[in-house]
């Protein structure tokens, strides 16, 4: 067992990074839940600020990095609303993270956690909830990856149990449109349009 909980970083971990990981944790795990992008966006702010706080404490700098600037990404996709021209706003933290990334590299995992932030971030851009559902569960096996890299053991909870959320959610969603005849597929490719 000791093995185990030494592999997810939770067998030694200090208080604060363990207390600003369950608030990652928790708002992780609650977002694939909701069902408005206002809401969903709410939550991921948590998310940034509650792991960003945990990477910091374990000392992985790019990802502490990432998420602050995430959740301030996430902060004026929630202000834009539906208005486009504010909206595009949120592109201009993608060189940002960009720079953040080469600012703080750390090898493999800087990669990974650039990867998984951008997508995040053009999914919190759209304002279909299948595009954006897709989006994040794109970046989930890059955030887990990372997490594995980094030994947060508490995001890394999370974001598997994130990623099964979510994808059971977008299911979902594609059924409702589905059956609610929204959409149409192409019929040799089943592509959404």
């Amino acid at each position: 067992m000791t093995e185990l909980l030494e592999i997810l970083g939770l067998w030694s971990i200090d208080p604060r990074t363990a207390l600003c990981g369950a608030v990652g944790l928790a708002c992780q795990l609650t977002w694939p839940l909701m069902r408005t992008r206002p809401v969903i966006l709410g939550v991921q702010m948590g998310i940034g600020a509650g792991y960003g706080l945990q990477y910091m404490l374990l000392g992985a700098s790019c990802g502490a990095a990432i998420c602050f600037l995430g959740a301030t990404q996430t902060a004026v996709a929630l202000l834009a609303g539906d208005r486009p021209w504010l909206k595009s706003m949120g592109l201009f933290f993608l060189p940002m993270v960009a720079l953040i990334t080469f600012a703080t590299w750390g090898g493999a995992s800087s990669l990974l956690a650039l990867t998984a932030c951008c997508l995040t971030m053009l999914g919190r851009l759209q304002s279909d909830m299948i595009r954006l559902r897709s989006f994040l569960l794109g970046a989930a096996p890059f955030g887990i990856s990372y997490d594995l890299s980094v030994g947060a053991g508490p995001a890394l909870c999370g974001a598997l149990t994130s990623a099964a959320l979510s994808a059971l959610m977008l299911g979902r969603e594609i059924r409702r449109r589905r059956a609610a005849g929204e959409f149409e597929y192409f019929a040799a490719a089943g592509l959404l349009v």
